[in-house]
């Protein structure tokens, strides 16, 4: 399992891109939650996913390429963290 972490625009629109990122990878969720980041106009997304390191890098990866995002943290597995800055 690893943990997946997104600094985003606060907005419908970003939010829905996020989610539609999930469902068309149609990897295995176990949890989400929305929440604030602390900075003004900026949400933090936190979701788990069942899948393996490549998956949940590739799911970053996507992440990444979203206007609207400013950073992903994948953690878990093995000892691993890996961060991405827009």
């Amino acid at each position: 399992m690893h943990t997946v972490a997104v600094l985003l625009d606060d907005g419908l629109a970003t939010l829905n891109r996020a989610v539609g990122v999930l469902r068309r990878r149609n990897v295995p969720v176990e949890g989400l939650a929305l929440h604030p980041s602390g900075t003004a106009g900026v949400s933090r997304m936190t979701f788990v996913l069942k899948a393996d390191a490549v998956t949940a890098e590739r799911v970053a990866q996507q992440f990444q390429k979203m206007i609207g995002v400013r950073s992903v943290m994948v953690l878990g597995g093995e000892d691993s963290t890996t961060e991405a800055r827009r």
